[in-house]
């Protein structure tokens, strides 16, 4: 056990080398912001630059980031050579690793770099592989919900972009630069997969589909990586470009459902669209068209009334032909139900708490499912 005299000199130790750190990186701040360097200066920077870039530590990823976007905005007088491979190793000493991701506060400059880094992969024999997967770690993981709103508005379409994205999903690619990608395509979902003319061939959507399927077997599926994975699902079952795509046993991945939260984009839009249902059962797949009416059943109550009648009508003639379908349903609901009556005790009878309300309301909405799917199978 360390003893308070040498706790003591450690913190202070720890205090002299953060201050260190943040003198270099105020330096070097000042060297890139100079409207007019020496190219002395500029091939200093870089040195240290380089050194430090391999270092891990809070204080250095927070002290890159904040370098990188001050690169990202650097007069015209510094080569665009030297900027880039600066922004490089700002976006390594960043983002290099798993502990310390510095919070992206603006995303445009991160795009502009990834953008740039695609177009390189095209043009030039050397591999860019790592700059792109700092940019996408910086997005995947380290993006807040302002962050998240200007992805929303950013156009992911652009022919270089695309490309960049389906080379990075490639087999031959590094697990954690793809897993990046997993993580970061649903944060451009909407613009990606939403769009009224597809925005790639049809071979290149079936490519990207067999290998986004190929990441999703390599990873483990945590929660979070699990609603990421069903967000990009429920983009592609929603888009009559994208649905042919999809790779057959991926449709099991919808047993993952709870996962996703009911305000999700991809998930709204595809339990209001009354068409799907007959559009998933004509894919020819038993076990999506049962996973479906599961996830459709649980929400019964709260289905907009022209999904509700398709429902009903497609269950009559599941219930003549797949009878274990709406049992494994009705045992679904039983276990939902169960849950949120235990949950319920735990509240008196009339609780206003928001918990007990939406509790009250879950529990009605299963009960009339439980009710009418019971019928239905009766009939």
């Amino acid at each position: 056990m360390c003893s308070p005299r040498h706790k003591a000199k450690s913190a202070c130790y720890s205090k002299k080398l953060s201050l260190q750190v943040s003198n270099i990186y105020k330096k070097l701040a000042i060297r890139f912001r100079n409207p007019t360097p020496s190219p002395g200066e500029v091939e200093g920077a870089l040195e240290v630059m380089e050194l430090i870039a391999p270092l891990s530590g809070e204080e250095i990823a927070q002290e890159s980031y904040r370098l990188f976007r001050i690169l990202m905005q650097a007069p015209a007088s510094l080569s665009s050579q030297k900027k880039w491979e600066a922004s490089r190793l700002a976006m390594r000493g960043a983002y290099k690793g798993v502990e310390f991701f510095p919070w992206v506060e603006d995303p445009r400059d991160i795009l502009t770099f990834l953008d740039h880094h695609f177009e390189l992969n095209t043009r030039d024999d050397k591999n860019q592989d790592e700059p792109i997967q700092d940019a996408l770690c910086a997005l995947a993981y380290a993006s807040s919900p302002v962050t998240i709103e200007t992805l929303s508005r950013f156009n992911p379409t652009e022919s270089s972009f695309v490309h960049g994205i389906c080379r990075v999903f490639q087999d031959d690619k590094p697990l954690q630069l793809r897993t990046a990608a997993l993580l970061f395509l649903p944060l451009i979902g909407e613009g990606w997969f939403n769009t009224p003319h597809p925005i790639m061939e049809p071979d290149e959507m079936k490519r990207l589909c067999v290998d986004w399927a190929s990441v999703v077997d390599s990873v483990e599926h945590p929660r979070g990586v699990r609603k990421a994975i069903l967000e990009v699902l429920f983009w592609m079952i929603d888009s009559p470009h994208w649905r042919p795509h999809i790779v057959t046993e991926k449709w099991r991945l919808l047993e993952y459902y709870t996962s996703v939260p009911d305000d999700s984009q991809s998930f709204k839009r595809c339990i209001n669209n009354p068409e799907l249902i007959e559009m998933i059962k004509s894919v020819g797949n038993p076990v999506a068209m049962g996973l479906w009416l599961e996830i459709l059943w649980l929400r019964y109550g709260k289905l907009p009334p022209p999904v509700r009648e398709k429902l009903e009508t497609i269950t009559r003639e599941v219930a003549r032909g797949r009878r274990t379908d709406l049992n494994r349903c009705l045992k679904v609901l039983d276990s939902e139900l169960e849950k949120a009556e235990k949950s319920l005790i735990q509240y008196h009878t009339w609780s206003q708490d928001p918990t007990a309300v939406a509790l009250r309301s879950e529990i009605d909405n299963l009960q009339r499912a439980k009710n009418s799917l019971s019928a239905l199978k009766r009939g």
